[in-house]
């Protein structure tokens, strides 16, 4: 057989196979992931998707379920393996929704993003929409490409009560492999315009805390990383305490928040989200997620990689051959 119309033949098919298999893929970086994060989609989850305008309760609520149905809906239209992780809280039983997205070459290894969904009895936009809508679109994204590790994304419920939800998942996973767990917890208030993020965990979460702050340099499109040492009142907490690496990314004026905790805690509140600044923070996030889990070439690539596999192999069948021959 001719080599050259046979090589001719796999490249022909290789491009007739591109477009299905996902040109975009092809070289892709974790650069070109964090591009993808869309300031219109995360403000259409927390404005459209979580109950997050004035009147609205995610507490007690009806809006709570409504909500926890909606995030249910999202990761399992992202092709994630999707479920409700029950757990009992003051007699009534409530759930974490939990979206997972298998690793290809180590799926043993786990990392974790999760922000609580509930609220203080109020819309919650800031706390704990904001962090929610950065999971949704988060896994958005990644679920579109493949990675070595797995990666858990988590909608926990009933933080306000005492970090209820995300106890249950680390007291029953405390025996699986999670290499690192961010926790999103109001990303979306960024009122003296200082574009600052915070890290908070404890001296033996050092490690992830500065891999995230490295990855706010690299991907955060301006943002800047403060590490304020440790802080217990959010859903990374539970995770320190079972033994895991994890951390806590917060606004940087978390403390000045003048609507925080308050019904005016509310989309619908005047200058008061900064979609852009929050979409920073989740970009920031989906960089370090895609460092850390390391992505994989997707399909259209490992076809690329085969044939110049096979390319070489002929090359060197030829040159064998040919040798053989002069030498007789």
């Amino acid at each position: 057989m001719n080599i050259k119309t046979t090589i001719t033949g796999i490249i022909a098919v290789v491009i007739c196979l591109l477009p299905a298999l996902n040109s975009n893929a092809v070289g892709t970086t974790v650069n070109d992931i964090v591009s993808e994060v869309s300031q219109t989609t995360y403000r259409n989850y927390l404005d459209n998707t979580l109950y997050t305008h004035s009147g609205d309760d995610r507490g007690s609520g009806p809006q709570h379920d409504l909500a926890r149905d909606n995030i249910y809906s999202q990761f399992s239209g992202f092709g994630l393996n999707t479920s409700l992780q029950s757990f009992s809280y003051s007699s009534n039983t409530y759930y974490n929704v939990v979206g997972v997205h298998p690793g290809t070459t180590r799926p043993g290894d786990i990392y974790i993003v999760g922000a609580h969904f509930d609220s203080v009895n109020n819309p919650g936009a800031d706390d704990n929409g904001s962090g929610t809508a950065g999971v949704l679109e988060a896994a958005r994204i990644l679920s579109r490409y493949s990675f070595e590790a797995t990666m858990v994304f988590v909608a926990f419920d009933r933080e306000e009560q005492g970090l209820v939800g995300s106890t249950a998942y680390a007291q029953q996973h405390s025996t699986d492999n999670i290499l690192g767990m961010i926790s999103l917890d109001m990303i979306g208030y960024n009122g003296s315009g200082s574009n600052g993020a915070r890290i908070y965990g404890r001296d033996s979460s050092a490690e992830i805390k500065q891999d995230l702050a490295d990855a706010i340099s690299l991907y955060g499109n301006g943002l800047f990383a403060v590490d304020s040492g440790r802080l217990d009142a959010s859903d990374h907490a539970p995770f320190e305490n079972a033994g895991f690496q994890a951390c806590l990314l917060i606004e940087y004026d978390v403390w000045n928040n003048p609507y925080y905790h308050t019904s005016m805690d509310s989309v619908d509140t005047p200058n008061y989200i900064d979609y852009a600044f929050a979409t920073n923070m989740v970009g920031s996030t989906v960089g370090f997620l895609s460092d850390s889990a390391v992505l994989i070439p997707e399909p259209a690539t490992l076809l690329l990689l085969a044939l110049g596999s096979v390319m070489l192999k002929r090359k060197r069948r030829t040159s064998s051959v040919s040798i053989y021959h002069f030498s007789a």
